[in-house]
């Protein structure tokens, strides 16, 4: 009897490990099929970061992986909010691609006036599209000082909310697009006035 019993005790254990194991521990019916690979953020594994849209003539996808292939450029800037002008969030290198270069690679549509830009949590922002194709120092950084990290407008010279992270879309646009504080009353070009001193 205690023979049966162990037999049957080691059948249903290796039927739970059947069923945790083709459902990927879940304790669901739905098979999982996504390699460790897969599972991790699609940001460090090549797969699609940003998707350059819009007003353009090569409409394209970029992954992380051809970012960093790209022709890049590295800029000293700080990074400053407006809630806490007196303290810098950021200051050091930024390794990135010229934003110019990804809209001149797609094709400038001439009715294109502003840069609409998106992050993955929803965020919003813009630029005037003359400023990005005057200023190779507007970088999609995605590294600082040497570390890497997600995707993420530098723009020296212009206070934090216009330095957008997460970046995942950058749509031209015919109008005057505004973006989440923009909308709201802040100052659509964002310069700070005196970097020396931008609380004064």
């Amino acid at each position: 009897m205690k023979k049966l019993a162990f037999a049957l005790l080691v059948l249903l254990l290796l039927a739970l490990g059947t069923y945790w194991g083709w459902s990927g521990g879940k304790g669901s019916s739905e098979k999982s099929t996504a390699t460790p690979e897969e599972n991790t953020n699609e940001k460090t594994t090549g797969g699609p970061v940003i998707t350059i849209t819009g007003l353009v003539e090569r409409p394209y996808n970029i992954t992380l992986s051809e970012l960093r292939e790209m022709p890049s450029r590295k800029v000293h800037a700080v990074l400053y909010c407006v809630d806490a002008p007196n303290r810098p969030l950021s200051n050091g290198t930024w390794t990135g691609v010229p934003l110019k270069y990804l809209l001149q690679r797609a094709g400038v549509k001439e009715n294109a006036v502003k840069v609409a830009l998106y992050a993955s949590d929803g965020y919003t922002t813009d630029l005037r599209v003359k400023d990005v194709l005057a200023d190779e120092d507007i970088i999609v950084a995605y590294e600082f000082n040497g570390e890497p990290i997600e995707p993420r407008l530098v723009v020296p010279g212009r206070w934090g909310y216009k330095w957008i992270k997460g970046l995942t879309k950058v749509e031209l646009v015919d109008y005057d697009f505004k973006g989440r504080w923009e909308s709201v009353g802040y100052p659509d070009d964002a310069y700070i006035e005196n970097e020396a001193n931008p609380w004064r």
